[in-house]
């Protein structure tokens, strides 16, 4: 995987972002042909009600994290977290798994990959599994060193190489928004 290889994605994502309309977005905002395309992939997952489908839009647009995530997130460090107004969640730009082609990596490699000189070996992939509890959608989620496999994505986990931590996403408005970013401390695998 090269940068070119990720930008093309990119581009094909805002091209066909063009081709559909957005539901109502907010008053007055600027929306990107790409953040078109991932609200609408959001819409479309959770009309059908695809949770993982759902995960892919709202971890690599903002415009879909702004419009899914509840009033209060709960935040912080396994047994430390706090209730923080999605305002001041959002402004951190801490959500912490980005899809890459067909893999989640952490946030942090990703933006070390898009930044000038960036090397696709700076990529940290993570292993995600989703899980529910009642109603709550819930995805945990670390980073390690993989055996590659079969098909796309990283292949199968061998080793955890940092701490992670767990998503919860609760039912709201025929959707799900994001209810608790929680991230284990430093020294859980």
């Amino acid at each position: 995987m090269t940068k070119i290889d990720t930008r093309a994605g990119w581009a094909l994502a805002a091209a066909l972002g063009a081709l559909v309309p957005v539901g109502a977005a907010a008053a007055g905002e600027a929306v990107s042909e790409s953040d078109r395309f991932f609200l609408d992939e959001a819409e479309s997952a959770c009309r059908n009600g695809e949770f993982a489908a759902f995960l892919w839009p709202f971890a690599n647009s903002r415009a879909v994290r702004e419009r899914y995530t509840a009033p209060n997130v709960r935040s912080g460090a396994a047994g430390d977290a706090r209730a923080v107004p999605a305002a001041r969640y959002l402004a951190a730009a801490d959500f912490p798994v980005v899809m890459i082609d067909y893999s989640y990596v952490t946030a942090a490699s990703a933006r070390a990959f898009e930044a000038p000189g960036g090397d696709p070996r700076q990529l940290v992939y993570v292993q995600v599994d989703f899980g529910t509890s009642g109603t709550d959608q819930r995805v945990d989620w670390v980073p390690g060193r993989f055996e590659p496999g079969e098909g796309d994505g990283p292949g199968t986990l061998i080793e955890k190489t940092g701490p992670g931590g767990y998503l919860t996403f609760r039912p709201a408005a025929g959707c799900w928004q994001l209810a608790e970013d929680i991230r284990n401390p430093a020294g859980v695998r």
